[in-house]
Formats: C-alpha cells, sequence, structure tokens
C-alpha cells in the first residue's frame, strides 16, 4: 500500500489540464450510455428512433428464439455472415434492437475506431427492409472510449450480447416500477443483471461490469476486469477509512470518491503514476473465480472482430493511422497478408508490430516468428518425422511438429485467443513444397482434410480460424521466381515502396522525432533517384539506427552496407561505376545546401 505522502507528491505530476484531457468525451460516452440503458432496458424506448418501443418483450424474445437459443441454425465464416442468417426471419423491429444492443456494447471500447463502430452498427441496420440511420450526436461519441476490451470484447462479442439480450428478457418480466427503480439503485441493477446471468449460464463478468459503468457512471468505475478493481481496490484501500468489506465495487465507490474529491478531478488507475501503484510489472496475479469463462466453439476469434490499431501504435511505427487500419481490414476480409518491397523497408518490423497489437499485450507468446529459405520443407514448417532416441540407445524416426502445428495446437486449446504467424521473407521458400496441402485450408478454412502424414484412424485437420498469417517479402531477392497464382489468391498483399507512402515519409518522420538532422532523408532520396528501379531501391531503415548519425556513422553505413548491396545488384553489369554512380561524396555534393 503505498504512504500518502509520497502518493499525494506523485499526483501533484498530473496536472489538471492533463485530466481534462484524459477525459475528453468521456462525459458524452456516460451520457449516452446512460440514455441507452435508461430509455431502452427501463423504458422500452429507442435511442436511434426515439419514441418507438423498440426494447419490447416481444423483440427481446424474438432474439431469444433466433440467437440464444437458435445461435446454431446458422453457419457463416463471420459474425455478420452469420447474423445476416440468424436475423433473416425477423421483422425490422427487432433487428433494430439487435443493433441497439451492439451500440451498447461497443460504445465503451477504446481500442475499436469510431468509423469501425460505425461500420458494424450499420452492417446490422441494413438487414433492415427499411434502415434506420444512426443520429450525428452517436456517430460523434462512438469516437470516444473508456476502456481497451483488448481482444476479449471482439471475441467474446456473440457471448456477451446474448447475455444483454437475456437481461432484456428478464427485465422484461418485471413490472413498469419495478424496472424503474432499478434506475434509481445501482446496486439493485447490478443484482438485477447477475439474476439474467445466473439463469442463462453466461458468464460475461467483463461485459456485466462495462454495462453497469455505463448504466451508472458515477458509481461504478471503467475497469472491467475483475482482478484489476481488487488490486486497485487493496491498493488504496487506506481512502476507506474501515476495514475492506466483500463488495468491491462499493469498496470502490468510497475510495475513488474520496481520492478524485482529493485531487479535485476524476483518476485514470490506468495511467501512471497510479497504475504502477497497484499493479506492478512483477506482481503475480491470483486466479479469481468469477473472471473464469468458458469458451464454447462458436465464440472462437472472428476474423471481423479485429481490434483496430490507435494512434500510440501508428506513432510507434511512423506511419499514418488510416494506413493501418487498411491493413487491418485486409486481415478481417482474408486473415493472410504479405507486405512486399525492397530490403530496408521495415515490412518485418511492421508485421511483428501490428501482429503484438492484434494478439494484445496480455499474450505477447500467441505471436510466432519463422523465416522461409530454400532448404525449408513441409516437415520444417508443420510436422515431419525426426531422429528421436528409442529405448536401449536405439535411434528411431518419431513425428515432430514444426512451428505452424504447434501454433494451430494452441489455438484449438484457446479458441477465445487470437494467434498471428509471422512468415519473414516468405518468397525464399519453395512454397508450394512448404504449404503442401495447407494450401487449400487457407482458402477454405471451415473445411477439413488429411495430412500427409496422418494416421488412418486421425481425425480431418481444420486450420483454426483464430490464427492469421502475416509474411513479408523481398522484392529484390531473385533466389525463387514469383510467388504463384494460387498464393496470391489466398494472400493480401500490401506494397512497402521507398517511393510510395508509408514508406516515403517514413525517414523524415523518425528523424523529426529524435531531432536528427533531415538532411539524411534528402541523401536517401538522392540514392533512390539515381537507382530507379523500385524493386532496388534501398529503405530507410538502412538510415533508423542511432549508431548512423553518430560521427562518421553515414559514411560508414555507406561503405559497408549501401554500396556492397548495390555492387550485388550489379554483378556482372560493367558498365555501372557504383563508386561514381553511388558513392558518398557524389550524391552529396549535388545536394543543395541545407541542415
Amino acid at each position: 500500500m503505498p504512504e500518502l505522502v509520497g502518493l499525494r507528491g506523485m499526483m501533484a505530476i498530473m496536472t489538471a489540464t492533463d485530466m481534462d484531457k484524459a477525459r475528453a468525451g468521456l462525459d458524452e460516452l456516460e451520457a449516452l450510455g446512460r440514455r441507452v440503458v435508461m430509455d431502452g432496458y427501463l423504458r422500452r424506448d429507442s435511442v436511434l428512433t426515439p419514441g418507438k418501443a423498440v426494447w419490447s418483450g416481444d423483440n427481446f424474445a424474438e432474439l431469444e428464439r433466433v440467437y440464444v437459443t437458435g445461435k446454431d441454425a446458422s453457419k457463416g465464416p463471420g459474425f455478420f455472415e452469420k447474423l445476416t442468417g440468424q436475423l433473416d426471419s425477423v421483422d425490422d423491429s427487432a433487428v433494430q434492437l439487435f443493433a441497439e444492443l451492439l451500440l451498447l456494447q461497443m460504445a465503451p471500447l477504446s481500442n475499436v475506431l469510431g468509423r469501425t463502430k460505425l461500420n458494424y452498427l450499420q452492417q446490422v441496420l441494413k438487414m433492415m427492409d427499411a434502415p434506420v440511420e444512426v443520429p450525428d450526436d452517436i456517430v460523434h461519441v462512438l469516437s470516444t472510449g473508456a476502456f481497451n476490451g483488448g481482444t476479449g470484447f471482439n471475441t467474446m462479442r456473440p457471448a456477451q450480447l446474448r447475455l444483454l439480450i437475456l437481461f432484456g428478457v428478464h427485465l422484461n418480466t418485471l413490472s413498469e416500477d419495478e424496472r424503474l427503480a432499478l434506475g434509481e439503485d445501482p446496486v439493485a441493477f447490478r443484482a438485477a443483471l447477475a439474476h439474467a446471468q445466473s439463469n442463462s449460464g453466461e458468464n460475461q463478468p467483463a461485459q456485466r461490469a462495462a454495462l453497469q459503468y455505463l448504466a451508472f457512471p458515477k458509481f461504478f468505475l471503467p475497469i472491467v476486469n475483475v482482478r484489476d478493481r481488487r488490486l486497485i481496490r487493496d491498493a488504496f484501500s487506506s481512502y476507506l477509512g474501515r476495514p475492506v468489506s466483500d463488495d468491491v465495487d462499493v469498496d470502490l465507490n468510497e475510495i475513488n470518491s474520496a481520492f478524485e474529491e482529493e485531487q479535485g478531478g476524476r483518476i485514470e488507475y490506468y495511467h501512471e503514476p497510479w497504475k504502477s501503484m497497484w499493479k506492478p510489472a512483477a506482481k503475480v496475479l491470483p486466479v479469481v473465480e468469477d473472471d473464469a469463462t468458458e469458451v464454447l466453439e462458436e465464440d472462437a476469434v472472428d476474423p471481423t472482430a479485429l481490434s483496430d490499431p490507435d494512434q500510440a501504435l501508428a506513432d510507434d511505427l511512423h506511419v499514418d493511422l488510416d494506413w493501418l487500419v487498411k491493413c487491418v481490414d485486409l486481415l478481417r476480409d482474408r486473415p493472410q497478408l504479405i507486405f512486399y518491397g525492397p530490403p530496408g523497408t521495415g515490412k518485418t518490423f511492421i508485421a511483428k508490430s501490428i501482429a503484438k497489437h492484434l494478439v494484445g499485450e496480455d499474450h505477447p507468446d500467441n505471436v510466432k516468428i519463422v523465416q522461409f529459405h530454400p532448404a525449408y520443407s513441409y516437415e520444417d514448417f508443420f510436422e515431419g518425422f525426426r531422429p528421436s532416441q528409442q529405448a536401449g540407445g536405439q535411434i528411431g524416426f518419431e513425428l515432430k511438429p514444426g512451428p505452424l502445428r504447434q501454433l494451430t495446437d494452441r489455438a484449438r486449446r484457446h479458441p477465445d485467443e487470437l494467434f498471428v504467424l509471422v512468415i519473414d521473407e516468405i518468397n525464399r521458400g519453395n512454397l508450394a513444397k512448404i504449404f503442401g496441402e495447407l494450401y487449400f485450408l487457407l482458402e477454405y478454412r471451415d473445411e477439413a482434410i488429411d495430412l500427409m502424414y496422418s494416421a488412418q484412424d486421425a481425425e480431418p485437420f481444420t486450420m483454426p480460424r483464430n490464427i492469421l498469417i502475416v509474411g513479408t517479402m523481398n522484392t529484390a531477392d531473385r533466389s525463387i521466381a514469383l510467388v504463384d497464382t494460387a498464393m496470391r489468391r489466398r494472400f493480401a498483399f500490401v506494397p512497402l515502396h521507398p517511393a510510395k507512402e508509408p514508406t516515403k515519409s517514413l525517414l523524415r518522420r523518425w528523424l523529426a522525432a529524435r531531432r536528427y538532422p533531415t538532411r539524411v532523408a534528402d541523401l536517401h532520396d538522392a540514392l533512390n533517384a539515381a537507382i530507379g528501379d523500385p524493386d532496388f531501391q534501398i529503405g530507410p531503415s538502412y538510415f533508423m539506427r542511432p549508431a548512423v548519425h553518430s560521427e562518421g556513422g553515414l559514411a560508414q553505413v555507406w561503405d559497408t552496407a549501401i554500396l556492397p548491396l548495390l555492387e550485388e545488384y550489379h554483378f556482372g553489369d560493367h558498365s555501372v561505376d557504383i563508386n561514381a554512380r553511388y558513392g558518398f561524396d557524389t550524391l552529396i555534393k549535388d545536394l543543395p545546401a541545407g541542415e
């Protein structure tokens, strides 16, 4: 527990302006959440079309029939494809109710962009015979988020929506007076939600916490993790003035009220300096029974529910957020993607960064990286027989899993988590030989095939839908022919070329962020202009190391990395004088004077 004197000193770091900035837009979000709960759940009204009784008992009963008890009736590879079949037989008001429930589920998420939330909402509304529009004030609020839901709020969306539906079914068994009374009592509201959960078997603690926060943002905190709430309560329990109780939410409300009164504003517990006070990096978190969630097969990761990249990731990569969002959109549409371009364009770094973002900071081990080469085979990549020591010192052969088989096995055991395989230098391997029959499964994730080394009685193999594959391809490497048509059909291809965005501005942004002279970027542009051929141009990452910008560092990287690479490109072409055409002194003397 932190000492109060030291705690108050550290809190002085945060100014009132910082706190206001951290809270920007949240008042509007909380007002919308409260309105949806009060007008929808408790008054049976609509937030999209006020005055229309969308949240009626009949509509909830209809959604229970087609989406809860009949959730397996419609099969499809994605959430919205399944939903189209499930809602096909219901009338417009029930479809609109589902859209407003989806709004409630998505609204508080800060890791989903506003335009993605709007897109998802509109996809449901378009299933109506007479679609309604999303009001401008709601569109505006969608750009705000209260907490990062990680992959959980994406992968568990179907189960969370089932809980929201069943809560509405339960509320419609109450009288109007009983429902309206719940809007005045946060503890009673929580009890009614817990009652609906216990009767339904949909154990969704994070969704319950999110709904409670939206219903009573002055009482419940936007902290949906059960363990985090307990850790925060325990860390700041000195603000209670009494022993902690069995009710974490009540304790937190008292602590937070005292905390905010002292600080003159609302506290963001996931921001420093507070986060390190209650969640040390080395802290071992206890297992909390209420936080356990049974994952059903139909609740496996939906590729269309990937988390949007945020501005922080875009800033780290020195690229535009819009470009990053397009990359994730491509993975939503097709779970395989390849970044291609000349060396040094950041392909591998970007691939790994996107992969780590998608799996979430809580699951860094869900990213596996392999590098293809000409000798790489199916047995190396997926599975094959390898020598192993047997009893009596004999040497035999044993079927050993490769990196992809290991990842698929883990993905099957954890269908609520996302896994990403990053394949570096994918075009350096013999792709038909490496992938074998797995080629088929890249395109048809819901189908099963017999594996090369399967036993006769083995179950056919399917590629788990919660695995993404992100590859990198060096267009200057001509050790293998161009990627075949079968591979092109199964992967989305994203170019990274020095002369085009986002790579074109990458070096200048990196230099500006570190206050290095931008003349290096001018020199890089001059080099690529001299090279000409876009497949052989030099990427900016050669210049994105601090050592390059030390005394003599730039000339050194030129002599030891740039010129040898260009000599290899021009091997056998005696008409080109490498130093005369690409030499450091040659190019820099022609640059205009500048920084």
